[in-house]
């Protein structure tokens, strides 16, 4: 008979296995002896002993207490497993209400800081997407301040503060020399309380930074790494918001430093007189109200690879980029692809799954090189969001011009316009001296050719003539040669004009199909953006209704068109 110690042992184990739901597998294929759990004295008293029982059993009596222990031990590996499973598919994937939690941050802001509506969407996005923001300005209009309450709403971050001069040494921004390591030949800062440590960092006059601190600044604010004697750390920064009373001279050679901000304000003093009063009245707070945690910010990044960027926005990038191109503005590759990321991290954190038009006008922002840039680009972006990347001013002026063509031609159609030198044809030699008699020729044989009859003078003798068909000749007539002709309504021409009303007619029903399936979600797209002014949205708005007017424009003119077709 086994001792009691073992018989204590194995009984315990029964027991766990019986917990298991396994005691009807095991009664089925092995017969389990008579086991009894010993009291605890008698437990106690086998400890004494430091010999084996286990050794003294059977050999199918130790076979089955192996089994029970394997099975055991396999079980409760599987229970484990199945319970750490259960714990991380129950584990919440993203923040619940992220986007009402930063709404509600914005608008305590707000509260706080009065006419920086964009200045604080811009803030907080660019924390959010780790990029950094540039704030030009006069002293006294709260940069410092609203930069040190936007890292108090951040959980459990730190904020730096300095102002820079143009003889700040490296210790007052990365830390002093720690005196241990010099003392063992090491070059090492002691970096806690300073720019390295930080989450938010306010660095007041940037631009007065000096080359000992220009290096490792570029360093941290574009690959977040610190150069700390012979290592390479990673430094925790989010956003460092840069402040400076004027933009830096060219020759300053700070071209790299003001790349490194996307974001770029402009404040000014408060203009309302009554939120003047508010600022004179208000408090900055006491730091609580709604906050964001680190983690939080960790699953907005990590849902941005999952946000779709809509044809649209592609679209309206390329005409941005032709646009810049026309005026000689340079924006770097890297500019745009910050850009881009941007706009998906605030359609990330509003939980979206697509970036439409409607975060266009974040850009305006953050594509400005020099301030005459502004208003143009912002501009630009209004029309973009409101129209879809369609140009209506051109289709209304190409509409008008065609019209105007039509009742020109319309008008000479029965008049005899005398040439003032013949007009021969390539392919038939016949001759010309009016308008109509060449455009009846025209009509007869369509594939004809012609010269241009001061092809020869121009080329002397023996020339190789340019030939021309007939539209393509009374447009040289007109307009190079300066005869007062005009393209008559006769077959060729009135198929030019037709294909060309089609063309006009197309594009005209297709901006107007996009408009109607845009109008119903617009409004509700433009409110539910967190991230857009009260002036962006009444901007937008207007846009759409002065859109409304052009369509009606063209409209008509493509409608007196047709009818002068049909004459």
């Amino acid at each position: 008979m086994p001792s009691d110690r073992s018989c204590g042992v194995v009984g315990l184990l029964v027991q766990a296995r019986s917990r298991r739901s396994c005691r009807s597998t095991m009664a089925a294929s092995v017969n389990v002896p008579p086991v009894s759990i010993p009291n605890p004295s008698s437990i106690r008293a086998s400890r004494s002993n430091r010999s084996f029982p286990l050794l003294s059993l059977s050999p199918a009596t130790q076979r089955f207490y192996k089994s029970c222990f394997h099975t055991l031990l396999f079980h409760s590996l599987v229970l484990s497993m199945t319970d750490a499973s259960v714990q991380k598919d129950n584990a919440p994937v993203a923040p619940p209400n992220i986007s009402a939690k930063l709404s509600d941050l914005m608008q305590e802001m707000r509260s706080i800081f009065v006419e920086r509506e964009e200045e604080i969407a811009g803030a907080l996005l660019a924390m959010l997407s780790g990029e950094h923001v540039l704030f030009i300005g006069p002293p006294g209009t709260a940069k410092s301040q609203m930069a040190k309450v936007m890292c108090e709403r951040l959980q459990g971050g730190s904020f730096y503060y300095y102002l820079l001069t143009r003889f700040t040494s490296p210790e007052e921004v990365f830390g002093p020399l720690s005196l241990s390591s010099l003392q063992k030949d090491e070059f090492r800062r002691r970096t806690e309380g300073y720019l390295p440590q930080a989450n938010i960092a306010f660095l007041d006059e940037i631009f007065k930074a000096n080359s000992s601190i220009l290096n490792s600044l570029l360093t941290i604010l574009n690959e977040r790494m610190f150069h700390n004697g012979n290592e390479v750390v990673e430094v925790p920064v989010l956003s460092v918001y840069g402040a400076s009373n004027e933009l830096p001279d060219e020759e300053e050679g700070l071209a790299a430093l003001y790349d490194r901000f996307l974001y770029r304000f402009f404040i000014t003093t408060v203009q309302d007189e009554e939120n003047f009063l508010k600022v004179l009245t208000s408090t900055h707070g006491d730091g609580k109200g709604t906050s964001i945690s680190m983690e939080e910010i960790s699953v907005i990044k990590e849902d941005v690879s999952q946000v779709v960027v809509d044809r649209e926005v592609l679209q309206a990038y390329l005409s941005l980029r032709k646009h810049f191109r026309s005026q000689g503005v340079y924006v770097s590759d890297r500019r745009w692809n910050k850009t881009l990321l941007v706009l998906k991290t605030a359609a990330a954190a509003m939980g979206r799954k697509d970036l439409d038009l409607t975060f266009l006008p974040l850009l305006q922002h953050m594509l400005w090189d020099r301030p005459e840039q502004k208003e143009g680009l912002r501009s630009l972006l209004i029309d973009l969001t409101g129209s879809g990347g369609v140009d209506l001013r051109r289709l209304q002026s190409s509409s008008d011009e065609l019209l105007s063509l039509l009742a020109k031609a319309k008008q000479l159609s029965a008049s005899e316009v005398q040439f003032p030198r013949p007009v021969c044809c390539y392919d038939c030699g016949s001759t010309f001296m009016s308008a109509k008699e060449l455009c009846r020729h025209g009509e007869g044989f369509p594939k004809h050719l012609f010269m241009d009859p001061y092809a020869r003078e121009a080329q002397g003798v023996n020339p190789s003539y340019r030939k021309f068909e007939l539209p393509e000749l009374m447009h040289v007539l007109e307009n190079v040669r300066g005869w007062k002709v005009t393209c008559l309504r006769g077959g060729a021409e009135q198929r030019l004009y037709a294909r060309e009303w089609q063309e006009l007619r197309s594009s005209y029903d297709k901006v107007r199909g996009a408009h109607e399936m845009e109008r119903n979600g617009l409004h509700e797209s433009l409110r539910s953006n967190i991230w857009l002014s009260q002036r962006d949205r009444r901007d937008i708005l207007a846009r759409q209704d002065r859109r409304l007017e052009s369509m009606a424009e063209i409209e008509r003119s493509l409608r007196e068109v047709e009818s002068e077709l049909k004459g």
